[in-house]
């Protein structure tokens, strides 16, 4: 212990003696960790930690096998799941909804908040093995249609900003789409259920909600819209439990060929909806934690560089070390005690940095209208650790750089001279070897955040098949406020007339959803002649949306053939239908679209729809998504009582949400707004996963770049220094200016041509991680090449800025007579 406190003394002094040295490499180190451990910090909160549950390590989801994931499931084949199947201890399901909760802090009775909520399963909290914060949970004989109350149990969010954290709530009453609702529990504060980012507000029983939503769903083995969660049995396997509900799917598809002709099922990890998130978040994360830690490898690198270039400064001090007894062991001891003592300097700036950007993202609320999103991302003791190791191994990694030159000292020549030529050379190699790398490193980050900031404003650019600008979104349900399905078409047209009486409104209209939301839903398409509606006959699944008249002049689609709806296509009326491009080729196989104008197809035994209209092709579920087919229905013949009213005009957004506010309020107070937005801002949602990739690559970039330009400027200083007596020779012989800095600083131009072409090369290869999360990310992009150029030139010419001009101010005179 006394040697390693004399070793930390001795470090602290070096140090003290060279305080430029120590921030530049402080600095360095601060960037290069915080931003390892930021990426760490989100990876562990959104991947690695466990679910809040009793042994999150047997809590499974059941989704279907199809592109893209298929988590959503309907309640008769749960059922079926849960009792054929040997592999889970307990099966529950839940559904995610959008409600109106009255009765908090404005007292009962009050106009309905909209809120998310989940109905679940009698054994969802069972199964999950939690504890209540308040009161208890929902119980399986509670999971039943009743003539009292239904019971309910709320977030600890909810019962603490909603009811003022009220500690007599269990047992009051509230209203859930005015209907009476006991409270029974509070969850636990850390719970949100399986998913990690979406946060409800309230948990109601399963089987009651039918009921509450005014329209019975539950026997309808098509309606695909519920998460299956369960819990394996102690001992099975992964393997096992799939092959266990092949074997339960493959009985369903045939004793139920209409719904479940196709079905297969598959595990998968909860938390991030499924395989249908999760496979592209794990990529992306990985990728972004390989481009941290690439970060922190460019920097070892950088501090490498200044390392083996003080290691020479102090030849002449090692060489008499050496001469008068001291061990090389000890000397190289010492130098990894002083980069580990800059390490720990830099791992605890960078956890003071990384803890405050982490507690930022944990208290950042997108303002996401469509989904209450919470990223739980607030550092916990695994990340200190990784901070900690992190920096331990940082230290060691870049302090042992120089070791090989201490063991290859000759203190004989040192005290004779300056260095021996091969040592000189040995370090020139090194020195070349890092700072390639280093350039190499900051050109593929660098070609990943263009390729990114390409993508994004390709994002912005791409196709949408209507115009959002301008248009504003109040999504309601008419149901929540009375309004049963024989009056709901008379409430809408209230509604529409009393949006159009507002000054400056150019156009309005009603649909069930809009496409990006996360409110959509797929019909299975028949071609003409079938007679089987069985699943396994399907054409195709299309997206499906009930529209009003004037849809299309709102949206800004374009209508390629045919007509729109008018008010005249109603219950009354042939059942009639518009189409995208897509649907059309892929129904009728027709070369052009516009020809399935007048052609039928059918909807059902005995039912047919006559395509009256062809449309643009857009974008309906992500905007990375190839052709898909999309139909529209005319919302008087497909009526719907949760509803998305779009208005047009050029008015003030803000005059317009308070006129709409105003206006669906004297149709009647009672309709909940559930959100009223832009339609921009309302695909904030669609767009964040490229906005996220963009802004995470932009700074590990910038990083990178920062990096770089210290090692480019650190060789050719270098390069300078010691050539300071030969360019001055050769200035006194004549060489131009051009030649001077060809001498001086080629190698260094020279190794950034190859550490650039070596990234750009990584960075083609780093683009395939991007493309499932960014539109149309590619390295191969004129402009992104271009970019990356014009950035690695820009970074040499400025860190060699000023070496090149101490190397044409050279005065031979003075520099030989000092010599």
């Amino acid at each position: 212990m006394q040697t390693l406190f004399a070793d930390l003394r001795f470090s602290m002094r070096q140090l003290k003696r060279s305080p430029g040295f120590a921030l530049t490499t402080v600095l360095t180190l601060t960037m290069a960790i915080a931003a390892n451990v930021v990426v760490y910090g989100v990876v562990n909160a959104l991947l690695l930690h466990p679910l809040p549950v009793a042994e999150p390590g047997s809590v499974f989801q059941v989704e279907k096998v199809r592109e893209g994931g298929g988590l959503v499931m309907s309640y008769p084949n749960y059922r079926d799941i849960r009792d054929r199947n040997s592999s889970f201890t307990a099966m529950a399901i839940a559904r995610m909804t959008r409600v109106g909760v009255g009765g908090g802090t404005t007292g009962a009775g009050s106009v309905a908040e909209p809120v998310w909520g989940y109905e679940v399963s009698g054994n969802y909290f069972e199964m999950l093995g939690i504890q209540p914060a308040l009161g208890r949970f929902i119980t399986p004989a509670e999971d039943v249609k009743v003539n009292g109350n239904p019971v309910a149990v709320l977030s600890y969010a909810s019962w603490q900003i909603r009811f003022n954290g009220d500690p007599e709530i269990v047992g009051k009453t509230i209203e859930v789409n005015k209907h009476p609702f006991a409270v029974i529990g509070v969850a636990p504060k850390d719970f949100s259920g399986t998913e990690r980012f979406i946060w409800p507000d309230i948990w109601l029983p399963y089987h009651v909600t039918p009921e509450v939503e005014g329209f019975d769903w539950m026997e309808a083995r098509g309606n695909n819209s519920s998460w299956v969660v369960g819990r394996l049995k102690p001992g099975v396997t992964e393997a096992a439990a799939n092959a266990d509900l092949a074997r339960v799917a493959s009985q369903l598809a045939k004793e139920y060929p209409a719904d479940d002709a196709d079905l297969k099922l598959v595990l998968s990890k909860p938390g991030l909806l499924g395989n249908m998130l999760g496979g592209p978040a794990r990529g992306f994360l990985a990728g972004v934690m390989a481009m941290a830690l690439l970060v922190l490898l460019a920097a070892c690198a950088n501090l490498g560089a200044l390392f083996s270039s003080r290691m020479a400064d102090r030849a002449k001090e090692i060489g008499i070390r050496l001469a008068i007894g001291s061990s090389r062991k000890r000397i190289v001891r010492q130098l990894l005690t002083e980069s580990v003592l800059i390490a720990a300097a830099g791992g605890v700036v960078a956890s003071l940095a990384s803890t405050a950007l982490l507690n930022g993202l944990a208290h950042w609320r997108p303002a996401f209208e469509e989904l209450p999103v919470h990223f739980l991302v607030s550092p916990n003791w695994t990340v200190f650790l990784f901070s900690a190791l992190l920096a331990l191994g940082t230290g060691l990694l870049f302090g042992m750089i120089p070791v090989r030159q201490v063991w290859r000292t000759d203190p004989n020549q040192t005290l004779k001279a300056s260095g021996s030529t091969a040592s000189a050379a040995d370090r020139s190699r090194l020195r070349s070897v890092l700072l390639t790398v280093q350039i190499a490193l900051c050109c593929l980050l660098v070609t990943a955040s263009l390729v990114a900031v390409r993508g994004l404003e390709r994002t912005f650019a791409v196709p949408l098949g209507f115009d959002p600008r301008g248009v504003m979104l109040a999504t309601t349900d008419v149901h929540l406020a009375g309004y049963g399905q024989e009056k709901q078409a008379a409430v809408q047209e209230r509604l529409l007339e009393s949006v159009w009486a507002i000054p400056g409104v150019t156009a309005a209209a009603i649909a069930n959803t809009t496409p990006l939301s996360v409110n959509d839903s797929s019909n299975s398409i028949y071609p003409p002649g079938t007679t089987d509606f069985s699943v396994a006959n399907a054409k195709f699944d299309a997206m499906d949306y009930s529209v009003s008249p004037g849809y299309f002049a709102v949206t800004g689609t374009r209508l390629l053939a045919g007509r729109a709806f008018t008010v005249h296509d109603d219950a009354k009326s042939p059942a009639v239908s518009i189409v995208n491009e897509t649907f059309a080729r892929r129904l009728f196989g027709v070369a052009d679209a516009r020809d399935a104008v007048g052609r039928r197809y059918p909807t059902g035994m005995g039912q047919e729809s006559e395509v009256v209209g062809v449309v643009e092709d857009g974008k309906y579920e992500t905007l990375t998504e190839s052709a898909k087919p999309a139909l529209f229905w005319p919302i008087l013949q497909s009526p719907r009582s949760d509803m998305v009213l779009l208005v047009k005009s050029q008015r003030n957004p803000e005059e317009i949400a308070a006129a709409l506010r105003r206006s669906i309020a004297e149709v009647d107070g009672g309709i909940p707004i559930f959100s009223l937005s832009r339609w921009t801002d309302s695909l904030s949602l669609v767009t964040f996963p490229a906005r996220a990739a963009t802004i995470a690559l932009g700074v590990l970039g910038m990083l990178a770049a920062m990096l770089a330009v210290t090692g480019i400027f650190g060789m050719a200083s270098c390069t300078v220094s010691r050539r300071m007596r030969e360019l001055g020779i050769r200035v006194a012989l004549g060489a131009q200016g051009r030649q001077v800095l060809r001498a001086a600083l080629g190698r260094t131009a020279t190794l950034l041509g190859i550490g650039s072409a070596i990234g750009l090369g990584l960075g083609f290869a780093a683009s395939r991680v991007l493309a499932g999360i960014v539109y149309q990310a590619t390295a191969s992009d004129p402009w992104v090449i271009l970019g990356v150029t014009l950035t690695m030139a820009g970074l040499g010419l400025a860190a060699s800025a000023l070496p090149a001009r101490r190397a044409l101010r050279i005065e031979p005179m003075v520099l030989l007579r000092d010599e």
